[in-house]
């Protein structure tokens, strides 16, 4: 079901990983959005939360082992899901 993290678009997989890098030792990845959000979206003025949104989006929408992008023991379910909850975030 799931493939390579490499069959995502560079630019999206280098975002992915930056918002994942933060959580990857985190017991409930949950509780790091706010966290990523300054560190990562905040911190960085060259990262839109625009280009950030195409990014998760791009990553839920394709078949990539988003779990696989950095070495973290989290299942793809638990990625899967910190994403989508970060994205409802930025749009609020």
């Amino acid at each position: 079901m799931w493939n390579s993290p490499i069959d995502l678009a560079p630019r999206a997989a280098q975002i992915l990983r930056m918002l994942i890098y933060p959580i990857q030792f985190d017991a409930d990845p949950l509780n790091g959005i706010d966290r990523v959000v300054d560190q990562v979206i905040r911190a960085d003025l060259k990262l839109l939360p625009a280009d950030v949104i195409a990014a998760i989006d791009s990553g839920l929408a394709s078949h990539a082992r988003l779990s696989e992008l950095i070495p973290q023991s989290h299942t793809e379910a638990v990625i899967r899901g910190f994403l989508a909850a970060l994205r409802i975030r930025l749009e609020t």
